[in-house]
């Protein structure tokens, strides 16, 4: 493989019935999911416009545990498996990605709640903008 680049980002992507889903990873984990309500471009041409400097790269296999994850949300079940990640945020929305995995499987937190249990408690309205900024919003739910 020497002189070889590879990828930057491998992509696939699960139709489902009512939604078109993206799945992007790294070498180091998965990376962002997108959802479309309808038919869309291919997810290389998808994730081309979210990091248009990146190699991307069309690959199911190193999809396979955020496509397994994702596909658990989807069923109401929780995932089997410790999902490496490769996402990156400011400190605080990392914080509020990581309090929500910690939100055990069927249960919800209203965002004040969420706030809380990253010990900002007025800051509902923050904890919104970082769900809004949320890369992996079937597993961050």
């Amino acid at each position: 493989m020497a002189g070889k680049k590879l990828p930057d980002i491998y992509c696939w992507e699960i139709d489902s019935e009512k939604l078109k889903i993206y799945l992007a990873s790294s070498k180091r984990g998965a990376l962002r999911v997108g959802i479309s309500l309808k038919k869309g471009p291919d997810c290389v041409a998808y994730f081309q416009k979210i990091y248009p400097s990146k190699r991307i790269v069309k690959d199911a296999y190193r999809n396979g545990p955020l496509a397994e994850s994702v596909e658990a949300a989807l069923s109401n079940r929780p995932e089997r498996l410790k999902l490496p990640l490769d996402i990156r945020g400011t400190p605080f929305q990392m914080r509020v990605w990581k309090a929500l995995k910690k939100i055990p499987f069927g249960q919800t937190r209203t965002y004040g709640e969420v706030a809380s249990m990253v010990r900002n408690p007025e800051g509902a309205r923050a904890i919104g903008q970082a769900m809004g900024r949320n890369p992996l919003p079937l597993i961050f739910a």
